[in-house]
């Protein structure tokens, strides 16, 4: 049971976000009160196991595209618009490992930290500079196949909950002509529920 303590997970999947901004005037999405979005995600886990418990940290990053609902939209814009962003989260995990024959069932839980960026819509003017970071937590549910001693594949779905705060910008960052600079120019937050589907492949060192 303490064979091959260290292990090594590379995971590709799906990410979907739900975000809504907690305060509708200060949004993290520059000028989107709700946005729901999905697309692709890989990440990478590393770690310590031994008897059926392990400890490990993820790394995991998505690209996300969708629709939101513009704070204040214009003729041009309208009340809704597409939107898209990036996120990186970086993850403490504790598991537990159920071992079944060839397949091992895993219940594992993380906290850690949240990044997004990027942020693109047809609503508004895209500030490259534009970011905000957080905290997050999410449970997952795994189940691995052994293939031989040291390699499996697996599948998983983790839930997660994060809440993100974005930073106002300076006014010399912001063009006089831009009507969003005023919501720029001051904090932004906003909570946001996740869903992570994704396969996975290991090996045990």
């Amino acid at each position: 049971m303490f064979r091959d303590p260290i292990f090594l997970e590379v995971e590709v999947g799906a990410t979907y976000m739900a975000l809504l901004s907690v305060r509708g005037g200060r949004s993290v999405f520059p000028n989107m009160v709700s946005y729901t979005g999905w697309g692709p995600g890989v990440g990478v886990t590393a770690g310590l196991h031994a008897l059926i418990f392990s400890v490990g940290v993820q790394v995991y990053v998505s690209y996300l595209g969708g629709d939101g609902t513009v704070l204040n939209p214009t003729a041009q814009s309208g009340s809704v618009a597409p939107g898209s962003f990036h996120l990186v989260s970086t993850t403490l995990e504790g598991a537990l490992r159920l071992p079944m024959g060839r397949a091992e069932l895993s219940l594992r839980v993380g906290v850690g930290h949240m990044f997004m960026g990027g942020f693109a819509s047809d609503a508004t003017t895209a500030f490259p500079g534009v970011t905000a970071n957080g905290w997050t937590a999410r449970a997952g549910l795994n189940v691995d196949v052994r293939i031989g001693r040291r390699f499996f594949l697996g599948l998983d779905c983790d839930v997660a909950v994060a809440n993100v705060r974005r930073d106002g910008i300076t006014s010399a960052d912001c063009p006089r002509s831009d009507p969003f600079c005023a919501e720029l120019q001051h904090e932004g937050d906003a909570v946001a529920f996740l869903v992570l589907p994704h396969v996975d492949f290991g090996v045990h060192f």
